[in-house]
């Protein structure tokens, strides 16, 4: 008698044995070849390392997995609707092999072909990365390699304990409107804008001050670089599309700050290097930006200043983002198999572009799951109405977005381009959670599914 794994591993081999049998696998490799090396000469860059890497690497990455996922859906909702269409699961299930170990089968079998398929496409994409980066200037080729080529972890400043400056600012008002009745609710939530907004806000001829924390392991490192990356917005109406202001980083009573008067447009990000020295004794940034225009600015605190410093190499990085884009195609794979199960080829990828669609909708599922209902809000009293279907949507909805959240938590490709480095707790935290509560219950389902149904004998 044969194990379990030997029967599962034997329908993986039928199943790898199909895709070649279909002619995917060599004009998969036919399609994703020519798109990669086609693209460096289909989209032009300005010869700046960050268009460079944006080219090469988001465009090369975002169209492969394109491809991946539509031949993931295709073979996994294909090859078991087939089985069950032809009724060549019928002679599998006649022999000493259980249904859910058919189903493991199949899904390792697309896996094992996706993860040969993602090999291929990571190699060949950073073959031609170091290829034609021979192609761009010496500086921008050390540009590449200081701020594209390597892992970089990022620090910001921590959020201020809003709670602690509205409860004092409320104590005020409420000592000034002594005597006179007040919605509590209502003055709390305008002075937690209000401190919202103090925390933000450059006022004219005002400055801003952060101290970031970082360590001094940077610091020691001789010829290292840090990265300052900048955001910030202005009145819609502003008539100026530049901003003149004045950074200093650094001690700036010392000769060795940095300091520079930069023009910086609103609502772009702008980037660049400062010597890693200038990070104090105590592991800690010091970065002014004094505004010298006539109008406020406002700095986000989570994206308003971002310091970035290295913290490894880009090949480790590079696989962590990979194995990242093989996960989601194997939870691509789960679902293909758990809907082939009841539907036919047509109807499963029509259920799962569906699906997919419903699952881009993140917005919809946030509101709903933060305001607790589908029906509108009472703009008065800020509840909304309770509709009879609450009870059933609301946990819905709040599930979808929190799986929605999960599997956006790392965005693999952002990271590899911009040089950002990811986390390895994140990193195996996310894997957890896609595997443990995504790919595991619907395999459970889609088993169970295959398990319970009604095999045609004729």
């Amino acid at each position: 008698m044969q194990s379990s794994i030997q029967r599962i591993g034997a329908v993986s081999r039928l199943t790898i044995k199909a895709a070649f049998r279909f002619k995917l696998i060599p004009w998969l490799l036919l399609t994703m070849g020519l798109t990669i090396t086609t693209i460096p000469y289909l989209i032009r860059h300005n010869g700046t390392a960050e268009m460079f890497a944006q080219v090469q690497l988001s465009y090369s990455l975002m169209t492969s997995g394109i491809l991946l996922a539509a031949s993931t859906l295709w073979l996994s909702c294909g090859i078991l609707g087939q089985d069950l269409e032809k009724h060549h699961i019928t002679l599998l299930a006649s022999k000493p092999i259980a249904r859910w170990e058919i189903w493991i089968g199949r899904w390792l079998g697309i896996c094992s072909l996706n993860t040969f398929l993602m090999i291929m496409v990571g190699l060949s994409i950073y073959a031609l990365l170091l290829f034609h980066a021979r192609d761009l200037s010496q500086d921008e080729q050390s540009q590449l390699k200081k701020v594209v080529l390597i892992s970089r972890a990022s620090a910001s400043e921590k959020a201020p304990d809003e709670e602690r400056e509205i409860n004092a600012l409320f104590e005020k008002r409420k000592d000034q409107l002594h005597g006179i009745k007040i919605d509590t609710a209502a003055v709390r939530e305008r002075l937690a804008e209000e401190v919202r907004w103090m925390n933000q806000l450059v006022k004219p001829l005002h400055r801003r001050l952060w101290s970031i924390h970082i360590g001094n392991q940077v610091r020691q490192m001789e010829d290292e670089t840090l990265q300052l990356r900048v955001k910030f917005y202005a009145s819609p109406g502003a008539e100026t599309t530049s901003f003149p202001m004045t950074w200093i980083v650094g001690d700036p009573s010392l000769p060795t700050r940095w300091e520079r008067e930069l023009d910086l447009a609103p609502m772009t990000t702008h980037e660049w290097s400062v010597p890693a020295n200038l990070i104090d004794p105590d592991g800690n940034l010091r970065v002014e930006c004094r505004n010298y225009t006539d109008m406020s600015l406002v700095f986000r605190v989570e994206d308003g200043l971002i310091i970035l410093f290295p913290d490894g190499g880009f090949g480790l990085n590079y696989i962590k983002g990979l194995v990242v884009l093989l996960c989601w195609l194997s939870l691509l794979t789960a679902v293909g198999l758990w809907a082939a199960t009841f539907a036919s080829l047509p109807v499963a990828t029509f259920l799962i572009m569906t699906l997919l669609l419903v699952a881009g909708s993140e917005n919809l599922f946030k509101s709903i799951a933060i305001d607790g209902t589908i029906s509108t809000l009472n703009e008065e009293t800020g509840k909304g109405h309770w509709h009879y279907l609450d009870w059933l949507l609301v946990p819905l909805f709040t599930f979808l977005y929190k799986a929605v959240e999960t599997i956006r938590s790392i965005a693999p490709i952002e990271s590899l381009v911009t040089g950002r480095s990811i986390p390895t707790y994140n990193w195996l935290l996310h894997l957890s959670l896609v595997i443990g509560l995504m790919i595991a219950p619907i395999g459970a389902w889609g088993m169970f599914l295959l398990t319970q149904k009604e095999l045609d004998q004729s």
